[in-house]
């Protein structure tokens, strides 16, 4: 059955305090950021395994990447000149790139004009790639960088597609440089797209078409707006510039209002932005904001998946009592739903974070009643977890009995889960006990056991001779005359 303390568990925003951390999450993600890049050979290794036990392999793997090119993309400046000329109208420039053609008089290019120039960028693009494969990165880029500024000319879309793709391949080589002026292109579109948004809301309050500013990505049709603001955010989020990404994301929020499975869409996307990025009140307040309408809608599906998240993200940020929010509210919904197989999972995890929180009497609680559901369901693997951790819990509070009494039903359950090398450990641990109280005959016959399967196994041997070899001869002979 269910640990008592799980009446009545508060369905309301209130029962959160996330928008509180903001600040310590905020110093946490700044602190990652700054150790990541000091840190080297052996020290590096070790905070990348620390932080991989805590907030998991997707998000290290975030960090990692951000902190080894933010290093560099900081530490090498762009050129003003540089700037100055991939941002410049190619049209307003003297001499004219060869590939446009001269006009004699002034006017836009002719639609077959702007194809000849199409196919011309086309072929630049594919000698790029050439010269990229060839070990010429330079040269590469450099070819891209022409391409890009001459796609101004056909138009803004045709230049953030081609933009889009050397994103990708700007970052995968670690060209900083070259990250810092597509960041540089994409903000200007991207501020071009505010404009013609705010322009557009301002024609619909006054009932007037003011028309659309130029060089505007947005058309004013709403779907094809939402498909091109989201590669922009795409885009932003492959630059690594999250600020930009969020914004376009929150614009994306409004512009789906009227779309609710869109909008929802959008609002996980941006959580889970936040989320890789260590921000996690932004990512935890959107949570609470879907889990409001999924309990508002009765939505019992979203529900769980929203909790499922919250408690993700409370877990990452190490806002432990949080967490256990979220997880006690889900283990209401599992047992209003008669979901007990979901149990032991949720139930160890609480326990975790209740022992971690220092709070040992709720801890055993959650510890006893997910042994007990895991063993009902045959979950050997958490029942053999929950073992672990709860002996180590007693040991920690110094009650030696429990401790191996934990550690005693450890073996068999090891043994119900096929686990030959967790078997061995068990016995170990109860050797280690049974010699601590003094009762070497017992804590001999456990080293004996697991040196058996050590053998077996063909490991840790010269281990469990060495602690047999340690059991006083004195008290062993003294249990065999008893």
């Amino acid at each position: 059955m269910l640990p008592s303390l799980l009446s009545g568990a508060c369905q309301n925003r209130d029962r959160y305090d996330c928008c509180r951390q903001t600040t310590q999450y905020k110093v946490l993600r700044i602190t990652v950021y700054t150790r990541l890049r000091n840190a080297t050979g052996l020290a590096k290794a070790a905070l990348q395994t620390i932080l991989r036990a805590r907030f998991g392999y997707a998000l290290l793997g975030s960090m990692l990447v951000a902190s080894s090119l933010g290093t560099s993309v900081r530490a090498q400046q762009v050129d003003p000149l540089l700037r100055a000329d991939f941002l410049a109208d190619p049209l307003m420039q003297a001499p004219r790139d060869p590939l446009l053609p001269e006009l004699a008089v002034e006017r836009d290019y002719s639609p077959l004009e702007k194809q000849a120039i199409a196919t011309d960028l086309d072929q630049l693009d594919q000698q790029a790639r050439a010269l990229l494969a060839s070990g010429q990165a330079g040269e590469a880029f450099a070819l891209w960088r022409r391409e890009l500024k001459l796609r101004r000319v056909l138009d803004t879309n045709q230049e953030f597609d081609a933009i889009a793709r050397v994103a990708d391949i700007a970052w995968a080589q670690q060209r900083s440089v070259d990250v810092q002026l597509l960041t540089l292109r994409t903000r200007e579109l991207w501020n071009a797209a505010k404009t013609s948004l705010g322009t557009e809301r301002e024609a619909q309050l006054g009932g007037i078409d003011m028309g659309e500013p130029e060089d505007s990505l947005i058309s004013g049709a709403a779907t094809a707006d939402i498909a091109t603001l989201n590669e922009l955010a795409n885009t932003f989020t492959t630059l690594r510039d999250i600020d930009s990404a969020v914004e376009v994301y929150e614009q994306l929020i409004l512009l789906s209002s009227d779309r609710p499975k869109t909008k929802t869409a959008q609002q996980l996307t941006l959580a889970e932005l936040h989320v890789a990025w260590f921000q996690f009140a932004e990512a935890t307040n959107l949570y609470l904001v879907l889990l409001n309408e999924a309990r508002t809608n009765n939505n019992t599906a979203q529900e769980i998946e929203y909790l499922q998240r919250l408690a993700h993200t409370y877990q990452a940020a190490g806002s432990l009592t949080n967490a256990v929010r979220a997880q006690t509210d889900l283990l209401e919904i599992y047992r209003d739903q008669r979901a007990e197989e979901e149990f032991p999972e949720l139930m160890l995890a609480i326990a975790q974070n209740y022992r971690a929180l220092n709070l040992h009497t709720s801890a055993i609680d959650y510890y006893r009643a997910a042994y007990r559901t895991a063993q009902q369901f045959e979950q050997f693997s958490f029942s053999a977890q929950v073992l672990k951790d709860l002996g180590e819990l007693y040991e920690s509070l110094a009650l030696t009995d429990e401790a191996l009494g934990a550690y005693t039903l450890l073996i068999p359950v090891e043994q119900q889960a096929y686990n030959d090398y967790g078997v061995m450990n068990a016995h170990d641990r109860v050797g280690q006990l049974q010699r601590r109280q003094g009762n070497d005959f017992e804590a001999l016959k456990a080293f004996q056991r697991a040196l058996v399967l050590a053998t077996r196994l063909g490991v840790q041997e010269d281990y469990f001779v060495e602690q047999i070899e340690s059991v006083t001869p004195s008290s062993l002979g003294s249990a065999h005359s008893q």
